[in-house]
């Protein structure tokens, strides 16, 4: 079992994320490795819009890969490289996160390895 809470006593979240994620004793955790934005050729497109959706259909391909589903990720870890992209970054991870929505954290870096990617993420998930 998953349980996800914002605890009253807890400062309310400024978005939509959960503050604590909790799995029972017994369950399979399954880490993700940091996914960017690249199409099928190695390329990657210049908008964090597409660069974000691209990210998140890699991340759905690799946890169904192991039977899972968003619906099992209980952490999300995402990297950008523009503050001004935080709001493009939130409504993409908004829309495609069932409720109830996992922990997250998002962090402002000054680059990644490649030149032009704009967003990476990483994922914990949970086959309870």
């Amino acid at each position: 079992m998953i349980r996800f809470s914002n605890p009253p006593a807890a400062p309310q979240p400024p978005s939509r994320y959960s503050q604590l994620a909790a799995a029972s004793a017994n369950a399979e955790y399954v880490f993700l490795s940091g996914q960017v934005g690249l199409n099928d050729d190695g390329s990657f497109p210049a908008d964090m819009l597409t660069q974000t959706e691209l990210t998140w259909r890699h991340i759905e391909t690799l946890l169904g890969s192991e039977g899972l589903t968003l619906a099992n990720v209980v952490k999300v870890n995402g990297f950008l490289t523009r503050s001004d992209d935080v709001g493009v970054y939130k409504q993409v991870r908004d829309r495609l996160m069932p409720e109830p929505p996992p922990a997250s954290t998002v962090v402002i870096v000054s680059g990644f390895v490649a030149p032009g990617l704009l967003v990476e993420i990483d994922v914990i998930a949970v086959r309870p």
